[in-house]
């Protein structure tokens, strides 16, 4: 009880030293001539002041402090966990990856989200497919690290905290992987949000910008991270990691959840080892969602080496990967 109100308890205790210091003073001198009609004066002045003060001055303060930016050099990670420790509505993530799901944040990260959870708050997480354009443009931007790495470890934890939640729970952590870049970096915790732009191309992190949600600058952020949300493309965990489809040779048919890879508009997928002697089969078709029709196909050398390259990207290095294009039968 005192730990949650001390502030109401600091003020109340100085309102009464107020009061009796003012009677200490104004006691000995209360048969000085004049003294009621001074006293009375002086009540009624600061009345006003007080009437001002609340009709004119604290809105024009809570006004200007609806758009105050607070800058920093660098997002604090522990304090954006103990805000998710506090909240009590809403948490929004929007990152090519984040440092929350890195090694020194992760556990406290994910303890804080569990709990918070509990207490019914919800989360939307936006990160980037390292196969994507945009991905590879922003490892180019930070190298030497390695943003595709990063940006798979990311995809990579936050499936096994989507596996720790649990099912009672699971509506209100949301997660999605999105191919195109996010506009700037955001963290948003019920009222407060901190967002990074990308001015200066190497790093997101390094000027942030603090700002209340409820402010113009606050709105105009979480209006891109809702259209971005709301937009299309946006895949499930599982939608990004696995693609299923139905192989059929003579009749007989089997279904496979496949790893797979995007490029150019097209999808390859991984048919090693579930699926390798059906996909070399010469009658084989493949079905996939609406019983839309393909088939199998090779391609050169030079384009194998290309889409290797993005599958390495997505899943990390696999040299025992088949990659066959799916063409419409």
């Amino acid at each position: 009880m005192w730990r949650g109100n001390w502030l109401s308890y600091v003020y109340a205790g100085i309102g009464v030293l107020l009061l009796v210091g003012a009677f200490v003073l104004l006691y000995p001198v209360r048969h000085t001539e004049g003294f009621a009609t001074d006293l009375r004066i002086n009540v009624g002045a600061n009345l006003l002041d007080l009437v001002l003060a609340a009709l004119v001055l604290q809105p024009l303060i809570l006004f200007l402090s609806r758009n105050a930016v607070k800058r920093r050099h660098r997002l604090d990670y522990r304090a954006v966990i103990k805000r998710i420790e506090a909240a009590d509505g809403q948490v929004d993530i929007w990152k090519h990856w984040t440092g929350l799901l890195e090694g020194r944040h992760e556990r406290n990260f994910t303890n804080a989200v569990v709990r918070a959870l509990e207490r019914g708050v919800r989360f939307r997480i936006v990160l980037t497919d390292p196969s994507s354009p945009a991905a590879a443009e922003r490892a180019r931007q930070v190298a030497p690290t390695d943003a595709l790495g990063l940006m798979r470890q990311n995809i990579e934890r936050v499936g096994a905290l989507l596996d720790r939640i649990p099912a009672a729970h699971q509506d209100l952590f949301t997660v999605r992987i999105s191919r195109s870049g996010p506009a700037h970096a955001l963290y948003r915790v019920d009222d407060w949000l901190s967002y990074g732009v990308f001015g200066d191309r190497r790093v997101s992190e390094s000027s942030q910008r603090e700002v209340r949600v409820r402010g113009d600058l606050g709105e105009l952020a979480l209006e891109a991270f809702e259209n971005r949300w709301k937009g299309p493309g946006l895949l499930t965990s599982a939608e990004h990691d696995r693609m299923r489809l139905r192989l059929e040779v003579n009749g007989q048919a089997a279904e496979h959840d496949l790893r797979y890879v995007l490029h150019e508009g097209e999808h390859w997928v991984n048919v090693n080892p579930s699926a390798l002697a059906q996909a070399f089969h010469p009658d084989h078709a493949v079905v996939g969602d609406g019983e839309r029709r393909w088939v199998l196909a090779e391609a050169s050398p030079a384009t194998r080496e290309r889409v290797g390259a993005l599958y390495a990207a997505k899943y990390g290095p696999d040299q025992g990967a088949v990659l066959l294009r799916l063409i419409g039968a």
